[in-house]
């Protein structure tokens, strides 16, 4: 048989793979197979498209022009449903059937919803999709009210596009902080006060109980007792692994298909990578490490050596006027030390905690002039030394460790 991949999933993580494998001189076929009725788009600017700041034409990764120059195969909108790993062959919801030399699995994750009473009543979403930006906008001209539990980044961008589109919009999250995973108390408290400040109302520390509403959604019971008004209720409360088709597969799976350093599962020439697959017990959720898991399974699917190694990545809420970042392990050790500048009425504040003479986290509010800076102080892991007392005011200390390591 010629050399042939399949890679299940026409997504970010395939696309990314597709195009590194074309660019280091793949001679083989390539066929993508995915759920979605669309080409791979880039799911990170859902948010800027459902505020109009981009339009759907920027959203596709590769060109038409690209996929029909390099000979790469599309099957969208017809999800595999079978996956015969003893003879490497797929089957799809239309009937179709193949056998490759070697499958990579890329099907990306699937929204987490709260099995709560209501939760599949119309005018409940999630915020995931081209067709969810669709609905979303189709009923912000009709409807009033719109509710988005779950206050982490997904959660705060639809709220601020929703509000964009002069919905009246609360946030509700069962957390005491927004973005909890990534901010402190403090930034929490000025990002709560900015979304505000915009005419988001914001509710912490409070649970869904049941989606209201009898022939579509009305609103939301809280389980304190109270209720809130809303046509339209977007759920952004996680995600999960969508590897449910290939449980009975023979794959080694825990929460995500079980991958070693070069993204091999545990059957022969079958890979996974991206948001199903899972590496030292671990899942990703955002692009960075994607990325780096497409360059390394390139290189082993040509026969290379590579190995993938995690490390830490930024995040950075998209809201228009609110800047925040946050990067590394902000409660690194009992060792640690903080450096921090608050000034709340001016919308400032920084926080890096140093440890083991390493820059572990840094935590910034208001101005990210210095976020690439700090970035690559904790991806690298290099001393700081004297230049510690120069990190919080400038960028010139980051700039000479940075040298150095080159």
């Amino acid at each position: 048989m010629a050399d042939s991949i399949a890679i299940v999933g026409t997504g970010m993580a395939g696309a990314r793979l597709a195009e590194a494998l074309v660019n280091s001189g793949f001679s083989g076929s390539i066929t993508m197979i995915g759920e979605e009725p669309v080409k791979a788009y880039n799911r990170v600017q859902l948010s800027s498209l459902l505020t109009d700041d981009k339009t759907l034409d920027c959203l596709p990764l590769l060109s038409d022009d690209w996929y029909r120059a390099n000979n790469i195969r599309l099957r969208c909108g017809d999800p595999l449903i079978q996956l015969d790993t003893g003879n490497l062959a797929i089957t799809t919801a239309s009937g179709w059937q193949e056998q490759f030399s070697r499958i990579v699995i890329a099907t990306g994750s699937r929204p987490v919803v709260p099995a709560i009473p209501g939760n599949s009543l119309p005018g409940v979403m999630s915020f995931r999709t081209l067709d969810d930006v669709a609905l979303m906008q189709d009923f912000a001209r009709q409807g009033q009210h719109a509710l988005v539990v779950g206050g982490g980044l997904l959660g705060l961008e639809g709220a601020y596009g929703l509000n964009h589109l002069g919905l009246d919009v609360t946030v509700v999250h069962n957390s005491d902080n927004l973005m909890n995973r990534q901010l402190d108390a403090t930034a929490a408290a000025m990002l709560k006060k900015s979304l505000e400040d915009r005419g988001i109302s914001v509710l912490t520390g409070v649970r869904t109980k049941a989606v209201t509403g009898s022939e579509r959604a009305d609103g939301l019971m809280l389980e304190n007792g109270d209720w809130l008004p809303g046509e339209l209720v977007v759920f952004a409360t996680g995600i999960s692994p969508n590897v449910q088709v290939f449980r009975d597969s023979g794959l080694n799976i825990n929460r995500g298909i079980v991958v070693d350093d070069q993204m091999h599962t545990s059957i022969k020439h079958i890979y996974a990578l991206g948001e199903c697959s899972e590496h030292n017990n671990t899942t990703v959720g955002i692009v960075a490490p994607i990325w780096e898991q497409a360059k390394v399974l390139a290189e082993t699917l040509l026969g290379n050596a590579a190995c993938y190694r995690p490390r830490e990545h930024s995040t950075q809420l998209k809201v228009s006027g609110i800047d925040v970042f946050s990067a590394g392990r902000l409660n690194a050790g009992n060792s640690e030390r903080n450096i921090v500048i608050s000034d709340p009425s001016a919308g400032i504040y920084r926080r890096l905690v140093i440890d083991d003479d390493r820059l572990q986290a840094a935590l910034l509010f208001g101005d990210k002039s210095l976020c690439s800076h700090y970035e690559t102080l904790i991806s690298e892991g290099q001393p700081l030394g004297t230049n510690v007392n120069q990190l919080m005011f400038s960028d010139m200390a980051g700039q000479d460790i940075v040298r150095e390591m080159k």
